[in-house]
C-alpha cells in the first residue's frame, strides 16, 4: 500500500509537520511519499492520501483547495485522512480549545465537505512576531495570545500512529 502525504504550506511549518508523519508512517508496506500538493499530477497510485494545508484567513491555501477539487472524485474512493495547522494554541488562553474546534468545524462544512475523511486533525504551527504589523503584534501581546513553535510533536506523532494502525487493519468487506 503506497501512502501519499501531500501539502500546502505557506512558511514550512506546515511542510515540517507532513514530513513528521510521513516518517512516522515509513513502516507502511509499500511505503509513504511526501509531497507538495503543487507537485501532484494524479493520485491515482495511491491507496491512501493523508492531506494537510496551513489555515491562512480561515481557510486552507489555495494550492490545498484545487488539490482537493482536482483529485476530490479518485479521493472519494480511498482513505483519506486531513489536518489543518492553525494558530489556535497562539491564541490567548480563553479562545484556544475553543478555537481550534470551530476552525475544524468550519473547514469541515467548507473546503472539506466534498471529501469523505476518516479524520481531520487541526495542529497549532509556528506563530512569528514578524508576521504582524507592530499595532497587531502589541494588541495580540496585550490579549494573551503568544508566538513562537506552538506544534505539539507528541500529538502529531500520534495521530500520524493511528493511521498507521487503521492502514494495518484488514479492509471491512464490501457490500
Amino acid at each position: 500500500m503506497t501512502v501519499l502525504v501531500a501539502y500546502a504550506s505557506a512558511l514550512g511549518s506546515t511542510r515540517e509537520i507532513a514530513e513528521r508523519v510521513a516518517a512516522r508512517m515509513a513502516a507502511v508496506p509499500g511505503g509513504v511519499e511526501c509531497r507538495s500538493v503543487e507537485q501532484i499530477e494524479s493520485v491515482s497510485g495511491y491507496e491512501a492520501v493523508v492531506v494537510g494545508s496551513a489555515i491562512h484567513n480561515q481557510a486552507w491555501l489555495a494550492p490545498a483547495w484545487e488539490f482537493l477539487t482536482e483529485h476530490g472524485p479518485e479521493l472519494a474512493q480511498r482513505p483519506v485522512w486531513a489536518f489543518s495547522v492553525g494558530m489556535s494554541d497562539g491564541l490567548p488562553k480563553l479562545f484556544r480549545g475553543r478555537g481550534a474546534e470551530l476552525q475544524k468545524q468550519r473547514l469541515e462544512q467548507t473546503q472539506l465537505k466534498d471529501v469523505p475523511l476518516r479524520s481531520h486533525a487541526v495542529f497549532s504551527g509556528v506563530y512569528e512576531a514578524s508576521q504582524l504589523s507592530a499595532p497587531l503584534r502589541a494588541l495580540f501581546r496585550l490579549t494573551g495570545g503568544r508566538f513562537g513553535d506552538l506544534r505539539d510533536w507528541a500529538a502529531i506523532d500520534a495521530w500520524a500512529d493511528q493511521i498507521t494502525a487503521e492502514l494495518a487493519e484488514p479492509a471491512p468487506p464490501q457490500s
